[in-house]
């Protein structure tokens, strides 16, 4: 009997250690999305632009650090965080995350 108990209760702790440690992980890159040039409009630099055409201005540290390339495909996460623009050709973002595909 204290064997069934034992197993009812090692099942229900090996479902909350799983359970936990998805919760913990922090959410990776799901958004895809491609680099683009516009330096050629005016004040408008590197932006995103997802696959369903929508493109995005990211600003930030991550954005800032990473190497960008015209056309370069990446996978992303973010945040809307709204900024000034000269450029007005997409929404203000910060990324929370870029990986190159």
């Amino acid at each position: 009997m204290h064997y069934r108990y034992f197993s009812l209760l090692a099942t229900g702790l090996l479902a909350l250690a799983t359970s936990c440690q998805k919760a913990d992980q922090a959410p990776g890159c799901g958004t895809p999305a491609t680099v683009r040039n516009l330096t050629g409009f005016d004040g408008c630099g590197y932006v995103l632009q997802l696959d369903n055409g929508k493109r995005l201005e990211p600003h930030g540290t991550l954005w800032q650090s990473f190497a960008k390339q015209d056309g370069a495909r990446v996978t992303i996460s973010y945040e809307v965080a709204p900024a000034a623009s000269i450029c007005m050709v997409g929404e203000g973002v910060e990324l929370t995350c870029i990986q190159a595909q």
